[in-house]
């Protein structure tokens, strides 16, 4: 009997001492998120940032050719969010410019592992990508000469022509016919004029361009009548033009909450990435951030940032 409590003994502590080399491993694959973006991070120690080289505020190359911009800032955050998780202090960063038409391919194919040139999230969009919680509420707005026609310049930003409401078949729809609007091509900005421009029956030209300087010359030139954009961008943009002779009108023709983009298929990133910004915007620490690229912040951004934050 004692024999065999011996080798019951000696069996059980074996078992111990077997386990116990294999603790680090079992903890480490219990620790291991089950995301795929975040093991290619830890595999090659390195966080890809997509990002607009040209949509100041939200995301540019500056002087020193690095990326700048509120929505870089706040992916900032992220990265450092993903640094704990992983425990792994050293990883670094690294920004990719992306342009319109391919920047959600870039993420579906794993290019970059969040894309933080913000975007409007959409059905369509939401079949290669997934998005955050939104960063920031933006719409279109519309940049015109200030030489522009009265008539069109009241119609585009009130909505009305001589203080009357126009609607499809309105004679004063006439201000809105023939007329050249450019706008960055593949984007909701884009959508939504051809939409309205079927809606009204009206013959103007949608021209796409590619980028926010094209559709500023484009407008200088004379070869548009407006520019439709994101409005935070575009007042950005009449901001540092030098030539005093384009303005943006007071209105928004659209609601878009903007939003980063990463991997459709990765619900614990998406965690993650949520995480990050909801304790950003709840901790007040998003205020700074705000005001060093878009403006001291009202209260009503602030509450914007409260409501958005995903309760813990």
């Amino acid at each position: 009997m004692n024999n065999v409590v011996v080798r019951n003994s000696l069996l059980r502590w074996a078992m111990i001492g077997l386990l116990a080399m294999h603790v680090p491993a079992i903890m480490a694959q219990s620790e291991s998120p089950g995301s795929a973006t975040l093991e290619r991070v830890r595999a090659s120690g390195k966080f890809t940032i997509g990002y607009y080289a040209n949509a100041r505020p939200f995301t540019y190359r500056d002087k020193e050719d690095s990326a700048d911009g509120y929505a870089i800032a706040v992916c900032r955050q992220v990265v450092e969010a993903t640094k704990e998780l992983l425990h792994a202090p050293n990883i670094s960063t690294e920004f990719v410019a992306v342009d319109a038409a391919d920047r959600f391919k870039s993420v579906a194919d794993g290019r970059v592992d969040l894309l933080c040139g913000p975007s409007a999230p959409s059905l369509s969009a939401m079949t290669e990508v997934g998005f955050s919680i939104p960063i920031l509420s933006g719409g279109t707005g519309v940049m015109l000469r200030k030489d522009a026609p009265v008539a069109l310049r009241d119609l585009l930003e009130t909505g009305q022509s001589a203080g009357k409401p126009i609607w499809r078949g309105s004679p004063m729809l006439a201000v809105l016919q023939q007329r050249n609007f450019a706008v960055i091509g593949d984007s909701l900005s884009e959508k939504l004029l051809k939409d309205r421009r079927d809606e009204l029956k009206v013959n103007s030209v949608v021209t796409p361009v590619s980028d926010l300087d094209a559709g500023l010359k484009a407008l200088l030139d004379g070869k548009v009548d407006g520019f439709f954009a994101e409005r935070n961008v575009l007042l950005d943009l009449a901001k540092k033009d030098g030539t005093g002779q384009v303005v943006v009108l007071n209105r928004t023709f659209d609601n878009e909450p903007l939003s980063l983009a990463l991997a459709r298929n990765d619900p614990d990133f998406r965690l993650l990435v949520d995480q990050a910004l909801s304790r950003l915007y709840r901790s007040g620490k998003i205020n700074p951030i705000y005001e060093q690229y878009m403006g001291k912040p009202d209260q009503s951004v602030k509450d914007w940032f409260r409501d958005t934050a995903l309760p813990e």
